[in-house]
């Protein structure tokens, strides 16, 4: 019995030390590419093997005749393997080995995706009615892995030759990570001073390699708007030198064509380091308006300085009806806006250190700006009695004798009278009797712009601090959202206690104009905010807490004496205080339910007692109540049901306060239909309004999303309102819908 098991144990022994073949290519349960599969094994572990021992099969058929075979190894290059699931067979001195694998076709160098999107709306109310139509087209596609492209199209009835452009043409090419191109509209953002977020319609160009990167941007802010024909001329009667009476034509209701370029030179890829430099020149086009429209129209009336020859009083004339009755005035006398001319330089650098756990960013700018170029720049010699009469070639207090002539620095600013600032420092920090310090004037300077900010981020612990400057000049006519005369610092602190549950938040912001060295009243504003975030777990509601005092002070502590004995009082001096409280939470009972419920609280406080009784009372109080509950049902049946009163009460004239109170409830539900292709929705809304302003509606809506392809979707949705204000009953009707096609 035991000779026997040692004989069985032997024999399975050396087969298993025959069988020990180790897979290499490809591995089992593997997916690999069909062009090209490498299979392989090591036959080192097998004893004994014997020429000819060693055969390949791949889904049956026999590919030995393909294969390298030695002692150590077989290998064996198959190409063009039909795609789909395979199995290979190995059999080495009789022994099977057996593996599978699968082989896909590669994928196209060509990958694509994209959307297009019709839309249209119609809002009426009452006999007034607005209607757009909508068309948007978003692509995106790359090829070798190294080539992408995006487009972003939208054009919409709202487009009008009237006002700035509503339709959008955009389109982006990419070279990897080195080289950028975007053609028409786009909204770059090049630093905080310069381009921030404003829409071009142009070229932009970004290269980066390694250590190295640069942008140049060419294209329009604004395009030219020639204005309406009815609105486009005012005038007044005039004489010329011959004692004839004239038309004087004033051109006015217009924009030009605002051009800007940009360029940023930096150095750093930014994840650790950059240092960047930047460029920016925005110009008005003088010649982009025509000063002759001439079928734009006047209405003609004389006046006490006399009628002229040949004109009807009460007429409407066009511009070519008047012809040589009527002259349009030189642009430097028109009333509407001056074209403007605009140069911003800055430097901005930024450093993450310690795994980007520290981050350091900041920016200086400087701007000058000419609100008028009508008539170019200045000479020399105007340069020198600029600001006085003599001719002492001096401007204020700086030598003009090695100073550049203003025209051979037309291309980059037109410098002129209407330059801002015309002396960019304090001219009191020069001089033996300056009274002013030099650094002081230097972080003074009205067109000076400057900020930094320092983050750190240990533990969950988020805390920042920030300083920033704009000067009451400073101007960058590409960055119109910028605040100016404007000095802030805020601190903030985010830190997260018991594993991201608890999250709190603390933050003091400070802002005043006190930038120049001869402001008088200064204005601050100090906010302290306080804030929490709750999430204490699985089966238990979520709680949102925001404190916020806001306390705002002009710096005028009297009353201003006017000359008719009586006086004004321009005192500011608020505290507003501001508490949001929300709280989210979701259950089972019978059905399951998600509600959430807000309390908001305005408290705004004017801290003089005494008041005239004309004086219009900067306090006001609000509270907003909001309860919303979603009920998911066991059948595939939705509705939401909201609910939010708002009291408010505040000054509606001079020693004049009132209430207005509000109440709107909402009740929507929705259902789907034929397996989720069709998601039908309605509901009803009333509102009720009563203190300063009666009134009231109830509405009704419904609609429905419709699947109708895989890719193909229609979104309709419909409402009607009928509405009460003061007695006086309105009915307004919206109608939305949309078709959109992916791929």
């Amino acid at each position: 019995m035991r000779a026997a098991f040692l004989i069985t144990f032997a024999t399975i022994s050396v087969t298993i030390a025959q069988s020990e073949v180790l897979i290499m290519s490809p591995e089992s349960e593997s997916v690999v590419n069909n062009e090209s599969v490498l299979v392989a094994a090591s036959l080192l572990g097998v004893q004994n093997i014997s020429s000819g021992s060693v055969r390949l099969l791949l889904d049956g058929m026999d590919v030995t005749n393909q294969a390298y075979v030695d002692s150590d190894m077989i290998s064996c290059l198959l190409n063009d393997v039909e795609p789909g699931n395979h199995e290979i067979n190995l059999i080495v001195n009789g022994v099977l080995t057996s593996w599978s694998f699968t082989a896909t076709a590669k994928e196209s160098s060509m990958k694509y995706s994209g959307r297009i999107r019709s839309s249209s709306s119609m809002d009426q109310i009452d006999d007034q009615t607005l209607n757009i139509n909508k068309m948007t087209l978003d692509f995106k596609g790359s090829a070798y892995d190294w080539l992408s492209m995006r487009t972003n199209l939208k054009v919409t009835s709202q487009e009008n030759s009237l006002y700035q452009p509503r339709n959008i043409y955009g389109l982006q090419l990419g070279l990897k990570d080195i080289l950028t191109l975007r053609l028409g509209d786009s909204n770059p953002r090049v630093s905080h001073f310069t381009m921030n977020g404003k829409r071009i319609r142009g070229m932009d160009l970004d290269f980066s390699f390694g250590w190295f990167n640069f942008r140049y941007l060419q294209g329009e802010i604004n395009r030219a708007v020639q204005g309406d024909l009815s609105s486009a001329y005012s005038f007044d009667i005039d004489t010329d030198e011959f004692g004839e009476k004239y038309i004087a034509l004033d051109r006015s209701g217009y924009t030009f064509t605002q051009n800007v370029s940009s360029a940023r030179l930096s150095f750093g890829r930014g994840d650790i380091f950059q240092w960047g430099f930047n460029y920016m020149k925005a110009r008005d086009d003088t010649s982009s308006v025509d000063p002759e429209l001439m079928d734009a129209q006047i209405f003609y009336e004389s006046d006490q300085t006399g009628s002229v020859e040949g004109l009807t009083t009460g007429t409407i004339y066009t511009i070519n009806e008047l012809g040589t009755r009527a002259r349009v005035l030189d642009g430097s006398e028109w009333s509407g806006s001056g074209p403007k001319d605009n140069l911003v330089i800055s430097s901005d650098i930024g450093m993450n250190l310690f795994s980007k756990r520290i981050r350091l960013d900041g920016e200086v700018a400087f701007s000058m700006t000419n609100n008028n170029i009508w008539g170019g720049p200045l000479s020399l010699a105007e340069l020198d009695t600029l600001i006085d009469d003599s001719v002492d070639n001096k401007l204020s207090s700086f030598d003009l004798s090695e100073f550049p002539d203003p025209s051979d620095w037309e291309e980059y600013l037109i410098i002129n009278s209407n330059l801002s600032p015309l002396v960019p420092i304090d001219i009191n920090a020069f001089g033996d009797s300056s009274s002013v310090e030099l650094m002081d004037a230097i972080f003074s300077m009205p067109s000076l712009a400057y900020r930094g900010r320092a983050i750190t981020n240990f533990y969950g612990n988020y805390f920042s601090i920030e300083y920033s400057q704009t000067g009451p000049e400073f101007n960058s006519l590409a960055n119109p959202y910028l605040v100016k005369n404007k000095r802030e610092w805020a601190i903030s602190d985010k830190f997260k206690l018991f594993k991201n549950r608890l999250m709190l938040n603390f933050g003091y912001k400070h802002q005043d104009d006190d930038i120049l060295t001869n402001v008088e009243n200064v204005k601050t504003q100090n906010t302290l905010s306080f804030g929490f975030n709750a999430l204490p777990g699985p089966g238990l509601p979520t709680l949102n807490f925001t404190y916020r005092s806001i306390d705002r002070n002009n710096g005028i502590t009297e009353l201003v004496e006017l000359p008719d004995m009586t006086s004004t009082d321009n005192r500011e001096k608020t505290q507003t205080n501001n508490l949001m409280l929300n709280v989210n939470h979701r259950f089972d009972l019978v059905w399951n339910h998600s509600i959430s419920g807000t309390f908001v609280s305005i408290e705004k406080e004017d801290k003089f007692s005494e008041r005239a009784v004309d004086f219009v009372d900067p306090s006001m109080s609000t509270s907003v109540i909001n309860v919303s509950l979603i009920t998911r049902y066991n059948v595939p049946l939705q509705t939401s049901f909201n609910i939010t009163s708002n009291s408010s009460e505040l000054s509606t004239g001079p020693g004049q306060r009132g209430t207005q109170d509000f109440l709107t409830a909402n009740l929507s539900a929705e259902y789907p239909f034929l397996g989720k292709k069709i998601l039908a929705n309605g509901g009803f809304n009333y509102a009720n309004g009563s203190g300063v302003v009666e009134m009231s509606w109830l509405g009704v809506k419904g609609g429905l999303r419709w699947r109708i392809l895989d890719d193909l979707s229609l979104n309709a949705q419909g409402e009607f309102r009928s509405k009460e204000t003061a007695g006086i009953s309105k009915n307004t009707i919206i109608a939305r819908a949309n078709l959109e096609y992916s791929f």
